[in-house]
Order: C-alpha cells, then structure tokens, then sequence
C-alpha cells in the first residue's frame, strides 16, 4: 500500500515538472517542428532591389531592377517569410568609389533560422560624380491606350522640361525624354491624366537615370479613327458601238475610312467599279466602292470617275 503511495506521488511529480517546463518555455524550441523539418524550400521571383548610397554627389547606375531569391530553412519560418515579405534586398554602395564596382546582393530583414541565394549573386556598377541637366519631353501616346475607335488628333504636355540627375556617360547618351500614359486608358474623348516619364538613347534603350519630376500631366485629343486607302479601279461594261474607252480617272485617288482600328489595321487599298457601258463621248460616273466590314463611313462619301472615249 505504502509503495503505490510513494510511486503516486512521483509520477505526480514528474507530471507537474514537465508542465512547468512547458508552461515557461525552459526547453525553448528545441523540439518544435520547426528545428526537426529543416527542409523548407522557396524561390522567390522579380523582388525589387534598393541601391544604398549615402554619398550624395555620387550616381550609381546599373543595378538590376528586381532578382530571384531562394530561401531555405525551417518550412513554417519560409512560408512565413514568403507570405509577409519583411526583408528586403540590398545592393550597398556605402564605401564604394567612383568607377566599375562588383558588389554582392545582401537579403535584409529575414529571420536567422534562415538561409539565402540570390540570382545573380553580384552586380557590376557604374558610380560616377553625379551631374543634372534640363531635358524637353515629348508625348508618348501608346495607341493601346485610346479606345479602338478613334485615334490621337493632339497630345500635350503640361511642363515642357524635366531635371534627369545622373552620371555623365548616362547623361551623354540622353536622346529622347517621352511621357508615356498606361495602355489601359481606352481614352474616347479630351482627356488629362499623370504620365511616367522615362529617358532613352538613340536606340530607344531606357537609361538609368533619375528623371525630376517622375510624372508630368499629358492631355490627349482623340478623333474618330480614320485611315487613307488607295483605290483600285475596274471598268463594267462596254462603249457605245464604234467606240472604245480611253482614260478612265477618279477625282480622287485616295480615300478615308472611318471605323475600328483593329479592323481597318490590314487594309491598304479597297475595290472600286465604274460602269462604262454605252458612253459615246466624255462622261462623269459615280463609281462603285467595295467597303470593308465595320466602316462606319468615308470622307469622301462619293467618288466620281471622268471617262473618255476614243
């Protein structure tokens, strides 16, 4: 009786002492998940990268815009990693000097428990004495961004100039500033809105500059969409008997069509028939224009041919 007592009560003690334990976290992770399943895997795609240069009167330019990053570690820590995305990756230029220089990416802001690879693991800079200059721009109108039917008539910007800041081989190779509006405007009517400004060389490649102010106001003008076609004439018909019909012209070579832009985008000439039958002497006709589907109408609306016999 006495011994079931005594071993009662130890095991009541050890019950407590594995509670207490538990309760105040003596242990610490030492049998959690977390350290037993350390095979945690994630490639993480275009995550931005921040350029740190605390030297003012340098320009750093040829950093990548975003690179790939795979974490490895304990698989909860991962996916909370990839879901709250509190790090950021970095390219410190603090010490550097003016010149080419090789720096490797820094992953910031991850937990410890956690390992990185970044893809490319380093990129070559250009740190130069940094330099501005006053740039004119120019409209970019994308014609994604009006509305199918209807095409730009006159396109505006507020402030002519802007300050691009940078180092001077970017500035020397400055060609062309163009304010550019989002393509998914679909703009059918006067319309004022905020557009990127972006700086390119002659080859239209985007440089890597700071362009001050980055957005400038763009007012568009649209018009019913219109395209000018050539018109390819056929005679029907046959002259008065003892003639035969000489030159045959339009009063116009040329013609507009009005109508959608996608459905006109191929057509570069149209058909168009004149009757000559039984004309004697110099004649005027209307002639006859095979008009593509979705036309809406043409300007001009007629066209006439002038036909002479002989």
């Amino acid at each position: 009786m006495l011994e079931s007592k005594w071993g009662l009560r130890f095991f009541a003690l050890i019950l407590a002492l594995l509670l207490f334990l538990s309760v105040n976290n003596v242990l610490g992770d030492s049998f959690t998940t977390d350290n037993i399943a350390k095979d945690g895997h994630k490639t993480i795609k275009n995550v931005p990268v921040e350029v740190i240069n605390n030297n003012k009167d340098l320009y750093v330019s040829g950093a990548p815009d975003t690179v790939d990053v795979e974490l490895s570690g304990p698989q909860s820590k991962v996916l909370q990693a990839t879901k709250v995305e509190d790090y950021k990756v970095t390219l410190d230029a603090t010490d550097a000097g003016t010149g080419e220089q090789t720096i490797a990416f820094q992953v910031r802001g991850l937990d410890r428990d956690i390992n990185y690879r970044v893809y490319p693991k380093e990129a070559t800079l250009s740190i130069e004495k940094k330099e501005s200059r006053e740039v004119i721009i120019e409209p970019n109108i994308s014609r994604y961004a009006v509305d199918p039917n209807y095409q730009v008539s006159e396109a505006t910007v507020k402030n002519h100039t802007v300050k691009v800041i940078g180092g001077k081989e970017q500035l020397d190779r400055i060609a062309f500033a163009k304010a550019s509006l989002r393509e998914d405007f679909l703009i059918t009517q006067k319309t004022t809105a905020k557009a990127n400004v972006a700086v390119f060389d002659k080859n239209m490649n985007k440089l890597d500059v700071q362009v001050v102010p980055s957005t400038v106001d763009v007012t568009v003008d649209v018009e019913p969409y219109h395209k000018k076609v050539k018109i390819d004439l056929t005679k029907k018909g046959t002259a008065a008997d003892g003639f035969k019909v000489g030159d045959v012209t339009l009063d116009k070579s040329t013609i507009d069509l009005y109508g959608n832009r996608e459905a006109l985008e191929d057509v570069d000439e149209i058909s168009g028939e004149v009757d000559v039958n039984g004309v004697s002497t110099t004649t005027t006709r209307s002639v006859k224009l095979d008009l593509p589907d979705q036309v809406s109408y043409t300007k001009p609306t007629d066209v006439t041919a002038t036909i002479s016999v002989e």
